[in-house]
């Protein structure tokens, strides 16, 4: 099993709204994905931890997902929102 973990820097004042958008993308993908916001750390950060059987399901997930329709449509939404940068990690569960 892996974990897909991206950080995104979000734009002041916005936060709200992403947290709003990702769990309707994740309540519309039925994925296995939890979101963390800061208490303490970095502000204006969030985190998007989602969980893949295989790197080959990884793949495949992304692959289609930026293919689709819904995930055009999400990205519309999401670019404003958040600054350029970031990370995407790939961690494998031990």
């Amino acid at each position: 099993m892996f974990i897909n973990r991206r950080t995104f820097k979000v734009k002041l004042g916005v936060m709200g709204e992403v947290v709003q958008l990702l769990k309707a993308e994740i309540q519309r993908s039925g994925s296995k994905t939890k979101i963390y916001t800061p208490t303490f750390g970095p502000c204006d950060v969030v985190v998007v931890d989602f969980e893949v059987e295989s790197l080959e399901a990884y793949l495949k997930m992304s692959d289609e997902w930026f293919a689709s329709t819904e995930g055009a449509q999400f990205m519309e939404k999401w670019v404003p929102l958040v600054e350029a940068g970031g990370t995407n990690e790939l961690w494998e569960v031990a």
